[in-house]
């Protein structure tokens, strides 16, 4: 298993969700499990440092595969090693993979018009980060690798993503994304499989976290499953 998030680099360019949703008007769903039974699959991140394009590829997917069950969105390894090159110049030689910053990666799929729209979220701003997990279908993260779970990855052990109050942060950072959540955690997609763990993680190792729409959430109706029309997502997320 490999990581591959870069530091968290922050652009005025990007919107902030605060600008856009008052907290006193949303509510966001006690429980919202978007997560489906779907091959998600590793996308090279079992031994290349592409986190940052699966996560994007795995938040597409779920979406798809709620907005539009029948026409799933299938992608192979090559296809995100592909994109991977793009963004970074990563060549297939271990020299030359290096990770990437989130940023990098969404600027890079809005230009491509596979974004539609994004904006930053406050990770300590729960009850925000349940609501954008609710209203778009999933939030793209960026996370620093605590101790314990390199621990478990060097051990053979699949990473629990367990929270402990004394875990001491990596030099490592990684990209997943987070589609459902619950009263005390949440769910998450890594390395193709669905792990869940507690708020806590979150606060203690998150850095940092984007609302993404991509055609992919909406339904062939125009609206998105959780009911809000395209115009309007489009209109809310677009840069400032």
């Amino acid at each position: 298993m490999k990581f591959g998030k870069l530091p968290a680099v922050r652009s005025l360019k990007m919107a902030s969700m605060s600008n856009h949703m008052n907290m006193r008007l949303v509510k966001s769903r006690p429980v919202r499990a978007w997560e489906r039974d779907i091959v998600l699959g590793m996308l090279g991140n079992d031994r290349i440092g592409l986190c940052t394009v699966a996560a994007m590829y795995h938040l597409r997917m779920t979406q798809r595969s709620v907005a539009r069950a029948g026409s799933p969105l299938l992608v192979t390894d090559a296809e995100a090693i592909s994109d991977y090159s793009a963004i970074t110049g990563y060549d297939g030689t271990e020299a030359t993979d290096n990770g990437a910053v989130c940023l990098d990666v969404i600027n890079w799929y809005k230009a491509k018009g596979i974004i539609l729209g994004a904006a930053s979220v406050d990770v300590q701003n729960i009850e925000m980060v349940k609501a954008v997990i609710d209203i778009f279908g999933g939030i793209y993260t960026g996370f620093t690798v605590p101790q314990s779970m390199v621990d478990e990855i060097n051990q053979g052990i699949d990473p629990t993503f367990k929270f402990l109050p004394n875990d001491k942060p990596t030099n490592e950072g990684h990209c997943v994304n987070w589609e459902g959540y619950g009263s005390i955690g949440s769910a998450l997609d890594s390395w193709g499989k669905l792990y869940r763990t507690v708020w806590e993680f979150w606060q203690q190792w998150v850095t940092e976290a984007y609302a993404i729409v991509t055609p992919d959430w909406i339904k062939a109706s125009g609206v998105s499953p959780s009911g809000l029309d395209l115009n309007g997502l489009i209109e809310d997320l677009s840069a400032v």
